[in-house]
């Protein structure tokens, strides 16, 4: 026994309209997008991570990573602080004491602490899309 068209038409109207306001919901999203460049020492950061956490700790943290200088993150609104951390290679160690080990990377903060575990770093998130660049410098 199949559907009639008008249970059909019925099903069809309230599938449409379910999506229609979840689509709604969707769009009022209370969200920021904020996106730029970071540099250091005037040359784009080729990789890190970025760190939007609110001021007043109510709001969830954001994290984007940043690839080639560019991130693009979706924050809550508010006032941020922004970590900027990026990794660092600086030489080889063996897993195990074995002849055999696989080696591994070892891996220090290539930024000063101001950029990220001393962040003075801050930000008004507002909702909507908005632009902010990093000009970092390593002290020198």
């Amino acid at each position: 026994m199949g559907v009639r068209p008008c249970k059909k038409l019925s099903i069809s109207l309230f599938f449409a309209v379910c999506c229609a306001i979840v689509a709604g919901c969707a769009a009022k999203s209370n969200r920021g997008t904020v996106s730029g460049n970071v540099t250091f020492d005037g040359a784009p950061l080729k990789s890190g991570t970025i760190r939007f956490e609110p001021a007043d700790g109510r709001t969830p943290t954001a994290d984007a990573p940043i690839t080639e200088g560019k991130f693009n993150a979706a924050v809550p609104p508010g006032e941020k602080r922004i970590s900027i951390s990026a990794p660092k290679v600086t030489g080889q160690r063996r897993v195990y004491e074995t002849p055999d080990s696989p080696m591994i990377d070892i891996v220090e903060e290539l930024l000063p602490a101001k950029y990220n575990v001393k962040t003075e770093l801050t930000l008004s998130v507002a909702a909507g899309s908005q632009l902010k660049d990093f000009d970092l410098k390593s002290g020198k």
